[in-house]
């Protein structure tokens, strides 16, 4: 006998909330986070690529996190504020070595930009960078969140 009771109580609270109610109820937890500038330049015998990481205006994108890869044979000569570098691992010579930056949150409709420098790549090599951002955040839009750039 408690049954119609509980479900006539649900339904004057559904009826009540209205479509404010409703509103609500569909909203989602999400950030689309993308990566909107990739810049690579050769100044003093170093490559230099900056990366612009940008989130919409959807809410907070927590635990950013970007990935550089670099052309293969480079050295990391300096990276920015939360930005260090890795190797590749042991065994896999054309695998790109990676920079890792850890940006915390991204606010609403806000940017950050990190760097990297590394030594010029052995000849014949292509000067190319690539980038991916993400988060813990979910995002509507995971094709905006990575960048390609090859310098000539």
């Amino acid at each position: 006998m408690n049954r119609p009771v509980r479900s006539c109580a649900l339904a004057a609270i559904l009826s009540i909330a209205g479509p404010a109610g409703m509103a609500r109820a569909q909203s989602v937890w999400q950030a689309d986070v993308q990566v909107t500038g990739l810049d690579v330049s050769e100044i003093d015998g170093k490559l230099v690529a900056r990366v612009v990481i940008a989130s919409d205006g959807r809410g907070d994108a927590r635990a950013v996190h970007v990935e550089i890869l670099l052309p293969i044979g480079v050295g990391v000569s300096r990276t920015g504020v939360g930005c260090s570098a890795s190797v590749s691992p042991p065994g896999v010579s054309d695998l790109r070595a990676r920079v890792m930056c850890d940006l915390g949150t991204l606010p609403v409709r806000s940017s950050r930009e990190v760097f990297v420098i590394t030594t010029i790549p052995p000849a014949g090599v292509p000067k190319t960078f690539g980038v991916f951002a993400l988060s813990d955040t979910p995002d509507p839009r995971p094709g905006n969140n990575y960048a390609e750039k090859t310098l000539p």
